[in-house]
């Protein structure tokens, strides 16, 4: 058993390690927070937020390890139905669970974890497990972010890209409110993209109440 577990450690750091590197920089997220509509279906808000440096994406990387783990003493099932991002101690939930008190369960634990900031909260209540359309939504991610790396103003790295069918979810920082923007539009715009859910921060500015 004890063999079982050291094995199992093993494959949930891997996991994190191939989340966090799929996107530019680190990703991880689950909490309600309160969100802005901002047109043709993006959803949005916008926070202050220094830049990513080395220090933190390691630091997310362990993070990332620690909440997969923490899912998975939840249920077997939690770990597979929920999809786990996080960058600088903001953690991403997406996927789907059968009830709200599972679903609102899951996110206490999260939050319980130490280091974490926050939590995105985006599972969805189904009782039958996500199918992914996981061709469709690489395709989606690897276009957006083979834009912004092309998009002057950009920093491409400062962003984490993660889609699930067909909806997209943004983290990162934004130098400005001309960077957030830009990011925002090229992935509203990318074929096959239903919507848009930024948690992007603007660096520099006092965090909104």
């Amino acid at each position: 058993m004890e063999e079982t577990v050291k094995i199992f450690k093993n494959f949930v750091g891997l996991r994190a390690l191939l989340v966090l590197s799929i996107g530019f920089g680190s990703v991880l997220t689950l909490t309600r927070c309160t969100m802005t509509v901002i047109g043709g279906g993006v959803t949005a808000g916008a926070m202050a937020r220094k830049e990513k440096t080395v220090g933190e994406s390691i630091s997310d990387m362990a993070l990332a390890k620690r909440v997969a783990w923490c899912l998975y003493k939840f249920s077997p099932d939690v770990y597979a139905r929920v999809g786990v991002n996080v960058q600088e101690g903001e953690v991403l939930l997406t996927g789907t669970l059968p009830s709200t008190f599972k679903i609102d369960r899951v996110e206490m634990a999260v939050w319980k974890i130490k280091h974490v900031k926050q939590v995105y909260n985006n599972i969805e209540r189904s009782d039958i497990p996500p199918i992914r359309n996981y061709a469709g939504d690489a395709w989606i991610t690897s276009q957006i972010k083979a834009k912004l790396l092309k998009l002057p103003g950009v920093r491409a790295l400062n962003f984490t890209i993660r889609t699930v069918n067909n909806i997209v979810y943004i983290l990162g920082i934004a130098r400005t409110q001309d960077e957030l923007d830009k990011v925002i539009d090229i992935a509203s715009h990318v074929k096959g993209a239903a919507r848009v859910v930024s948690y992007i921060r603007l660096s520099g500015e006092t965090k909104a109440s």
